[in-house]
């Protein structure tokens, strides 16, 4: 378990329940809701593997969030692994990082350090960036990034539907049970 006040910002969505504190942070199969609390913000951040549930839980939750005294007045946001915005890059840099020394996700926006402030060191896209083969280098980084929006959003349907057959599956299994057959 992470034991830094940092963490007490950030909840895993675990199926019809919100965790606190989650053992493990930006897991692709993963949704996680992280306050930015300089932004009044609330991320919602989806791993390119997640179900469609979980985010559909992540924003209800987001939801019941803004209702606590807390973080009245936040909004939230969905974010995809991979196409995440500029001002997410010093959460996502922090948590890489393992930045205990902070209170809050994004305080590195605006805490300094021996007269430096924090800048980006590295982004979510450089790690996809990274997975490009050589063969890949002719197309531009817009076109490539791109392609991967494309993907991503074809991988999410995949699943979608995946998950809907299963669930039909069992439905039918079950009133084939329920019909004596």
């Amino acid at each position: 378990m992470l034991k830094s006040g940092y963490y007490d910002y950030i909840y895993e969505v675990q199926g019809e329940t919100l965790k606190l504190r989650p053992e493990k942070i930006f897991d692709p199969n993963g949704v996680y809701l992280i306050v930015d609390k300089k932004l009044k913000l609330i991320w919602i951040w989806a791993g390119s593997h997640s179900r469609l549930f979980h985010r559909y839980m992540a924003a209800n939750f987001a939801g019941k969030l803004k209702t606590k005294k807390k973080f009245y007045n936040f909004k939230y946001e969905v974010i995809k692994q991979g196409i995440e915005p500029e001002d997410f890059h010093p959460i996502f840099n922090e948590i890489k990082e393992n930045r205990v020394n902070l209170n809050y996700p994004g305080q590195s926006r605006y805490k300094t350090e021996s007269s430096q402030t924090y800048g980006l060191q590295f982004t979510p896209s450089q790690i996809i960036e990274s997975e490009i083969s050589e063969g890949d280098l002719a197309l531009s980084k817009s076109t490539k990034s791109h392609i991967r929006k494309i993907l991503s959003e074809i991988k999410e349907i995949q699943m979608h539907i995946k998950y809907s057959m299963d669930h039909m599956q069992r439905r039918f299994a079950e009133i084939e049970k329920l019909l004596g057959k």
